[in-house]
Formats: C-alpha cells, sequence, structure tokens
C-alpha cells in the first residue's frame, strides 16, 4: 500500500485478486481480443478501487478574520455580588459574540468550557472561577486546548463584600483528649466581626475576628463522653446569610490500645498516656492484634521485631522513636525492621526543598552606569546575588536563575543549593552581556513564572534590578499583572549607584503587594540584613542545638502546626524513595519521615523521647507533634467491624460514604453498592441542611458548596495563561480581546482528500480511448471492403 494513502472501506479490496485471477483466466482461454478484455478489466479493477474512497490525510492552517466568540455567562449563587451585566457589555463590544448563560446552586464551569469548546471556538469566562460541579476546571482547560479551541476570562471585582465559615478538622476524636481543629473564615473583601464557635451548643470561643480574603482560628477541645458531638461556628450576618453558619459532626470513640515499647517512663510516654490506653512493655509481645498501634522508643533490633513486619501490613500503625540504641546506632540498617521504615540507617544527603528563582536585570542601564568608584552596577548586582546565595536561609532550596534584557534568558533550572551553588556562583560571576539591551523585565517575570511551575510546588521569586523601567511604561505594567496573577512571594531587589528615587521597583512593590529592599553601593547583604526579609519563622534563639523546621505544610500531622523547636542530638537516616519527610534541621536532615507500608502507617521519628536530645519536642506548642505524629499512625481509632467513614456534606452535593459490615445495608432512598466483602459504598443525597445519622454516627450538611468560596479564583489566571489563553480586564477585552481571538483562531487540522475522482476518470479515458480505438478498427475494415 503507498505510504499516506487509505481507504474508507478496505473491505472491497479484497475482491482485487478475484478480479485478477477470474479476468487473466478468460484472457488465456476465451478472449477473442485480448487487449479488448485487458481494458475492461482495468476499468473494473479502477472502479472497485474507486469504491474503497482511497484518501491521503493533509494538514491545513484555518484561520477565521471573524473569529467565533461565546461568552460564559456565570450566574450561580456565588456570583450575585458580582456586577451582573458584564457578559451583557461584552456582548455588545465583542462583534458576533453570543451569550451562554448557566445558573443555579452549583457552578459547572469545567462542564459548560468542555460543551461549548469546538475547534476554533473562542471561549470568554465571566464568571469568578470557582468550578464546584462537575471536570474539575484544569481538566477542562487543557481539554479544550487540545481541541484547539481558546480560553479567556474577564478580571472581577465584587461589588458587595460577603464572608463563609467552615470548621476544618478530622471526624473522629478521642473521649478527653485533645480534638483540635480549625475555623476558615473566607471573604469576598474585608470582614471584620464576630466569630463564635460553640460545642454541643455551650460556646468555648467568641471574638471579633478580620478576615482579609481569609483567616484562620485555631481551636482545641476535650469531649467528655462518646457518640457523635456537634461544632457549630458562625459569623455576623452579611449579604449572603446562607454561609454564615457551619456544622461539623465529630464521632467521639474510647481511647484506643497502644503498645509502647521500652522500659522507663519518659515525657514520651506522659504525652501517650495522655491520648491513648497506654501499655508499656520492656519486649514485644506475641499478640499484637488488640493494638491499634505500636510504639518503638530507642530500641536495639532484635530478632522478635520481626512480627511488626506483618502487623503494619495488615493495617497496625507504627511510630518508631530514635536514639542512642536506635536507627544506626541499633543495627537497624538491612535488617527485617528497615525493611518497613520510610528511612534507611545511614547518613543522608539532602536534594533541596522549596524553589526560589532569581531573576537578574543585565540591561543597558546597570552596564553603563558607574558607582563612585567606577564600578559597573551589574558587578555590584551580580555581587549581591552571589552573596544571597550564601545566606542559611537559602540551604534548603531549590534555585534556578534567569536573566533579561530585552530577551529573557534561562540560564539555569532550578537546582538544589546543597550540590549546586559553585555552578550557581559560576553562572552568576560570567554574565557579560553586549550593552545594548533593554529593560523588559515582564519577559523575565514570565520565564521565571514558566520555570516555577515546572518544577512544581511551593515558589519564590527574587528579582535584582536598578528598575529603570521610565520609558517602559508598558513593560512597567505588564509586569505588574504578571506579578498579581502569579500569587507568589515576590521580593524585588533594587540596586542603586547613588541615594534616592532611581528606579520604580518601590512602585511596582506597592502595586503588587511585593516585598521591596534597596540598596546602594557599597552596601552588602550583611550590613543590611536588618533590611532583608526572611524567608523562614523566625525561631527562638538556639543553645548549640539544631533547629527544626517543617518541610512539608499538606500532611495531616503538620497542617496548621505551631512549632519552634530545637534538638541537641539526631539519628543520621536517609528518607527512602515514596516517603514523605515532614520535619528537617536546617540543613536538610530529616527528623520526621512517614509512609504506608501495605494497608498500614509508619513514622520514623529520628531523635529521641525527650530525656536527653529534643526536651522541647514534648513541651506545648511543639508536643503537638508528637501527638499527631501518634494519631496518624492509630488512623481511625474505631474498630474495624461496623465501621462508618464519611466527611461532612454539601447540600445539593451527594454524600459518598463506606460502611464496614457483615450485614447489607438497608438506607432509605440511598443507592447502595458493594465495594468487597463487609465493604459497602453508599451514596445518599439529602435534601436540607442539618446532621443526618447512620445509628449513632452523624454526618453534617452544610450550605451548597457554591457559598464557600467568595471572590475571585486566585488560580484563575494562571490556569488560563498555562493553557494559551488571557486574562483581560473589561477595559481590555474592548480594546484588543477580537484581534488576539483572531489570532489564535488560526489553528491546524487534518483533511481529508479523496482520491476516488482520480480513479474514476482514469476508468472513463481507458474506456473511452477503448471505444474509440474499436470504432477507427471499424471505420477502417469497412473501407477496404468496399468495391
Amino acid at each position: 500500500m503507498i505510504q499516506g494513502l487509505y481507504f474508507s472501506y478496505p473491505q472491497l479490496l479484497w475482491a482485487l485478486p478475484v478480479l485478477l485471477i477470474v479476468g487473466l483466466i478468460y484472457i488465456q482461454r476465451k478472449a477473442s481480443n485480448r487487449l479488448l478484455a485487458a481494458s475492461r478489466m482495468a476499468v473494473f479493477g479502477l472502479i472497485l478501487i474507486a469504491a474503497a474512497n482511497p484518501y491521503v490525510v493533509q494538514t491545513v492552517t484555518v484561520r477565521s478574520d471573524q473569529p467565533s466568540i461565546t461568552i460564559l455567562d456565570d450566574h450561580t449563587g456565588s456570583m450575585s455580588i458580582f456586577d451582573p451585566d458584564t457578559a451583557l457589555r461584552l456582548n455588545q463590544f465583542l462583534s458576533g459574540s453570543q451569550i451562554r448563560t448557566f445558573s443555579g446552586d452549583a457552578t459547572p464551569l469545567g462542564d459548560r468550557i468542555i460543551q461549548y469548546a469546538t475547534p476554533g471556538e473562542t471561549l470568554v469566562l465571566a464568571s469568578d472561577g470557582h468550578s464546584t460541579e462537575g471536570r474539575p476546571l484544569s481538566e477542562a482547560l487543557s481539554l479544550a486546548r487540545s481541541s484547539n479551541a481558546s480560553v479567556f476570562a474577564i478580571t472581577q471585582k465584587p461589588l458587595r463584600d460577603d464572608a463563609s465559615v467552615e470548621i476544618s478538622g478530622t471526624n473522629t476524636a478521642v473521649v478527653g483528649g485533645e480534638y483540635p481543629f480549625t475555623v476558615v473564615v473566607r471573604s469576598s473583601g474585608v470582614y471584620q466581626g464576630p466569630l463564635s464557635v460553640y460545642a454541643d451548643d455551650s460556646l468555648i470561643y467568641g471574638d471579633t475576628v478580620v478576615a482579609n480574603g481569609s483567616t484562620s482560628v485555631k481551636i482545641s477541645h476535650r469531649f467528655a463522653d462518646t457518640g457523635t458531638h456537634a461544632l457549630r461556628a458562625e459569623i455576623g450576618p452579611d449579604y449572603l446569610p446562607v454561609n454564615d453558619q457551619y456544622q461539623k459532626a465529630v464521632y467521639v470513640v474510647p481511647k484506643p490500645e497502644v503498645l509502647l515499647v521500652s522500659d522507663a517512663s519518659s515525657p514520651l510516654s506522659e504525652v501517650l498516656s495522655d491520648l491513648y490506653k497506654l501499655t508499656q512493655a520492656p519486649e514485644l509481645p506475641e499478640d499484637l492484634s488488640g493494638y491499634k498501634a505500636v510504639v518503638l522508643d530507642d530500641q536495639m533490633y532484635r530478632q522478635s521485631l520481626y512480627r511488626l513486619q506483618s502487623y503494619v501490613r495488615d493495617g497496625g500503625g507504627l511510630l518508631v522513636v530514635g536514639g542512642q540504641n536506635s536507627f544506626e546506632l541499633g543495627g537497624y540498617y538491612n535488617s527485617s525492621l528497615e525493611s518497613i521504615l520510610p528511612v534507611q540507617s545511614f547518613s543522608s544527603t539532602f536534594e533541596g526543598g522549596k524553589t526560589v528563582v532569581m531573576v537578574l536585570d543585565i540591561s543597558f542601564s546597570l552596564q553603563g552606569t558607574r558607582t563612585s568608584d567606577g564600578t559597573p552596577l551589574l558587578d555590584y548586582e551580580k555581587a549581591l546575588a552571589i552573596e544571597l546565595l550564601k545566606s542559611p536561609d537559602f540551604q534548603d532550596y531549590k534555585v534556578g536563575l534567569v536573566v533579561f534584557g530585552t530577551q529573557a534568558y534561562d540560564v539555569l533550572d532550578p537546582i538544589p543549593l546543597s550540590r549546586g551553588k559553585p555552578v550557581l556562583e559560576e553562572r552568576i560571576a560570567s554574565l557579560s552581556p553586549t550593552g545594548t539591551e533593554n529593560s523588559f523585565l515582564d519577559n523575565g517575570i514570565r520565564l521565571a513564572w514558566d520555570m516555577l511551575n515546572e518544577s512544581g510546588g511551593k515558589g519564590e521569586l527574587i528579582v535584582f534590578s536598578d528598575g529603570n523601567l521610565w520609558n517602559y511604561e508598558e513593560v512597567y505594567q505588564n509586569s505588574a499583572d504578571l506579578l498579581r496573577q502569579m500569587n507568589v512571594t515576590t521580593r524585588l531587589v533594587q540596586v542603586q549607584a547613588i541615594p534616592g528615587k532611581t528606579g520604580r521597583l518601590d512602585d511596582l512593590a506597592t502595586l503588587t503587594d511585593a516585598e521591596f529592599v534597596s540598596f546602594i553601593y557599597p552596601s552588602s547583604l550583611s550590613t543590611r540584613v536588618e533590611e532583608l526579609p526572611q524567608t523562614l519563622p523566625e525561631q527562638a534563639p538556639s543553645t548549640g542545638g539544631f533547629p527544626l523546621l517543617v518541610t512539608n505544610q499538606n500532611h495531616y500531622i503538620t497542617s496548621d502546626l505551631e512549632f519552634n523547636a530545637s534538638i541537641t542530638g539526631f539519628n543520621d537516616v536517609t528518607p527512602r524513595p515514596g516517603s514523605q519527610k515532614l520535619v528537617a534541621m536546617n540543613d536538610g536532615k530529616p527528623v520526621l519521615t512517614t509512609w504506608r507500608y501495605g494497608l498500614g502507617r509508619v513514622a520514623a521519628l529520628s531523635t529521641d523521647d525527650g530525656t536527653a536530645w529534643a526536651s522541647s519536642l514534648y513541651s506545648a506548642p511543639s508536643s503537638r507533634l508528637i501527638s499527631s505524629a501518634a494519631n496518624w499512625a492509630v488512623g481511625d481509632p474505631r474498630p474495624e467491624k461496623n465501621r462508618i467513614e464519611a466527611e461532612d456534606g454539601w447540600l445539593g452535593t451527594p454524600l459518598q460514604i463506606t460502611i464496614s459490615s457483615t450485614a447489607r445495608p438497608n438506607i432509605e432512598g440511598a443507592v447502595v453498592e458493594k465495594l468487597s466483602d463487609n465493604r459497602y459504598s453508599v451514596t445518599l443525597s439529602p435534601e436540607s441542611q442539618g446532621i443526618y445519622y447512620l445509628g449513632d454516627y452523624g454526618i453534617a450538611v452544610n450550605y451548597p458548596l457554591e457559598y464557600l468560596y467568595l471572590g475571585l479564583n486566585p488560580e484563575l489566571a494562571r490556569l488560563i495563561m498555562a493553557n494559551g489563553g488571557k486574562v483581560f480586564s473589561e477595559d481590555q477585552a474592548r480594546r484588543s480581546l477580537t484581534s488576539e481571538a483572531r489570532m489564535l483562531s488560526q489553528r491546524t487540522v487534518q483533511e481529508r482528500t479523496s482520491r476516488r475522482d482520480v480513479l474514476l476518470l482514469l476508468a472513463l479515458t481507458i474506456f473511452l480511448v477503448e471505444v474509440v480505438a474499436r470504432r477507427l478498427r471499424e471505420i477502417r475494415k469497412r473501407g477496404r471492403s468496399r468495391p
């Protein structure tokens, strides 16, 4: 088959060999005119191939001078705080546009984008960008881009202030134990008013809070008896009263059984005995089935510990606490115990955590400006950047380097500073531009944003420049827009040869809520350290110890953790691939590491029980790290049988409930599906707010999810731009949205081009030639036969 040639009905081609065989037999045995028979066979063959419809695929560029624009007009409940006529005004000045409106108490924004994202279409979102139902927004934007559709968004400011309240915490608690939870107040503008929190209708907190966007209040409570208890948070009345109250159901259970393997009391044992029904023993017993978790306190490896492998694999929890007889000091290396731990017992090499991108200005104004002693201002800027790399605050970071003039250049992708510092210093010191570069700061910021997005995780931005943007108003405005959309910690460092207002970085910082500091030659970071914003929280002075810091705040153990502790000793271990390092020292060495092993959970605390090395870890408020680690290892404190698992629900959103039971649940109005033996999934659609009970287990149902997040989604601009779109103000849309849509409407498509006509024309030509030739022969014969 010819390369690049395809057939719509290839099965018809199977008739060709049959035609060829029959035709050849006929020609050889019966045909009186073999040439005529061959031509007829060729004609039939060409018709047969044409019937199979051969075609080729061609790539064609399509562009529309009048782009098709669809405005998605969000009129759902949360949009009532915005101007309702934005889409109507857009429709008036966007020629040929059409409006598609959706409303209700849920925002299926992702579904609507997919619905209208046809090839070449331009979608304009007049929405707050919060998709509360259906496809996630990020997934929908990616699918729209893959279908050659463009998605733009319009930035809007709320016309009215409104606030919502939510309680964040686990759904189970242990009787008599501390139950920490967080009350979150979110606002479309600024909320200043009362916040009241009740436990079973008894006031446990009352104060005035201020939320500029959002704020959170951490509260702790002890429940005196078992069963379902209700927490309720209320804020003052505002524009939308529906989201001014939130309930949370907490199921309180008896203290679970926990085994502590230790032969002495310690600060660790005191913390655990307050939380659990604690059994302390010097050796690991034969039967571990009655314990929800096992805690090993500074234990040497011995053969009897092999039983922990099956115990954890079957769902038990394990917390291993270090000391002078454990980990690398206790024979753990390559043992059966180490195989289930999230760390290995040998010295670790740290590879960096957060990402910071340094953006250096190499434009003509820096090279052309000289200090009082003749030093180029660019050399001063490079010296400051190199000096910043020596700061201990950045030793836990990955650092990338971008430079800009007229264009932006990726000098070095983010690399762990612990091993990449010499490379970074060399790259910075060797920067030697031609001196003809303009100061296009926005290009540098845009490239840095791409670098942060590709590196993933939490990032920061540090810009070094002289701030000479006086003749670059468009660059200045673009830079401000980009910094606001990035929503990352940004520090603008202005280098100056003389005192005074020589640049505009201070104004840019005011516009974007960035941090600003200026350095006037010959000041250095060491002489001006009090003016450089700190990247880490302040810690109490250390008396020869090792300060600890949280490296992952997205884990149950460390979320909302108030932490300020140091240790004087540690076990030198290395995290395994797939584990999560939650707490570390300044040099990155792990102190608390976790992972899942089989059905169980394992945490490794590579310092001691508070008797020698880590006493500050077992004192409030840092002791919450220990209790949270133990609670995480325990998991759900309830028995495995007859267990109900469900999160708080939202009105209008189906509740997803998992029930472990020997009998199939029978719940009126619910859809029940079997997941596995004695395990069922239940889907229930609540019709009102309140607490729903399944037996004695309560599930709280609150206001529709639509009203939780207020104001413009801070991630909207990043998601739109990451998928090839743009974000406009209404005035910007009036001026340039149509031209941008026209530019992006150019798309490459693949089209089928049929070759059937060529074959039919060829068959007709052969037939006509054969007919004409035959007629000519007949005419000649008649001419010879005349007397």
